[in-house]
């Protein structure tokens, strides 16, 4: 599947807690300049305004923005260790301080281990240093999934099925 994003998305190394309208307690799980997506004990209703504050250890963020998606995830814990629905939400900044948007950022790339900031900077800048003219599109590397272990959707024809289990007829 091809990536729709007009914008990368970076996930924090480790936990980045949030709070969204004040009292509501969420988890990060990826972020970008536009918006974050978020998974929280609670449903949210889409296209409602309201207020995410994100904690680092710095102080807190605050960012005003719009709940543009929210689904079902799956099983986990809460702060307290009880087994809840889990539901992930897309939030998108409405005139977010820019200010706010660098420390945020910052804060989680500063979580990550120095060794895997090299790692990801250096073959960035030798291709750059070896190479000055820009890649092609169409040679760029593939986008990773946001999430290595997640839930797939796959679509498969029932046709694709009857060939795989042993060439059964459309007639049978």
């Amino acid at each position: 599947m091809t990536e729709r994003r007009s914008v990368p998305r970076v996930e924090p190394q480790h936990p980045l807690s949030a709070r969204v309208k004040a009292f509501l307690p969420a988890r990060i799980v990826d972020l970008s300049s536009r918006g974050v997506q978020i998974e929280l004990a609670t449903s949210l209703r889409p296209q409602v305004p309201c207020d995410l504050r994100i904690q680092l250890d710095q102080g807190e963020v605050i960012v005003h923005g719009v709940v543009r998606r929210c689904r079902a995830w799956g099983f986990g814990l809460d702060e307290r260790d009880q087994r809840v629905l889990l539901y992930r939400a897309g939030f998108e900044f409405e005139n977010a301080p820019p200010d706010a948007l660098v420390r945020v950022v910052t804060a989680v790339l500063e979580q990550a281990a120095p060794q895997e900031i090299a790692a990801a900077v250096a073959p960035a800048c030798d291709a750059q240093a070896a190479a000055p003219d820009p890649q092609p599109a169409a040679e760029a590397p593939a986008a990773r999934a946001p999430h290595a272990a997640g839930r797939v959707k796959i679509r498969i024809s029932a046709e694709t099925v009857r060939k795989a289990l042993g060439g059964a007829k459309d007639g049978d």
